[in-house]
């Protein structure tokens, strides 16, 4: 009888065990729908927010050298992306917009305070402020002395989403918002071209 006894306390012990595991594993549910049954250990973590924030690096690297088209190989084919106003939709609608924003002058991103949050194993967001130091009247490549200095031209808080894909990260989503700016008066060519193709939404 003790046996018997024994038996059924040990098994009503899994079964109760068993039922916290699987109400543990529903509430790790995030927002893109993983069970979080694989929970990431902080190494993953780790290795998943410095491949993202490469990612971002390496974005502002090829605008700032005009390699526009290894710049949007960067991003997801379909891409959402809204900065000073313009909205763009896919991959081909963000090289036309950095041909015609920067394709002459200078410009240079500062890319600083970034922060990546690991949502799950194939996605994370990063945020960071991101400083621009802007010349339209002259290339450096083609200067032979430093470009004059007026200060940064624009300081921008920026929003990033970024899906594994086969090939690797790529951001999936873009926003950048302007917090400071030289001149407001002033609109940035991004601004002008954007207007000019109807893409600031909301526009009359």
């Amino acid at each position: 009888m003790e046996v018997i006894a024994l038996s059924v306390a040990r098994d009503g012990l899994v079964a109760r065990l068993t039922g916290v595991l699987r109400l543990g594993t529903r509430s790790l549910k995030n927002s893109h729908g993983s069970t979080g049954e694989n929970i990431m250990d902080r190494e993953q973590e780790r290795g998943i927010e410095w491949e993202c924030q490469k990612i971002m690096r390496r974005y502002y690297y090829h605008v700032d050298r005009r390699e526009f088209e290894k710049a949007a190989d960067l991003f997801t084919v379909d891409v959402d992306w809204l900065s000073h106003g313009v909205k763009l939709d896919g991959r081909d609608e963000l090289v036309k917009a950095l041909y015609a924003s920067l394709g002459d002058g200078t410009i240079r991103h500062v890319l600083t305070n970034s922060v990546t949050t690991v949502v799950d194993e194939d996605h994370a967001i990063c945020r960071s402020y991101n400083t621009l130091y802007y010349s339209a009247d002259a290339e450096y490549e083609e200067a032979d002395d430093p470009l004059a200095l007026e200060g940064p031209h624009r300081l921008l808080d920026s929003y990033a989403e970024l899906t594994r894909m086969p090939e690797g990260w790529r951001i999936s989503k873009r926003r950048s918002l302007i917090v400071f700016r030289r001149d407001p008066d002033e609109p940035v060519r991004l601004e002008s071209w954007g207007k000019s193709k109807g893409k600031v939404p909301g526009q009359a």
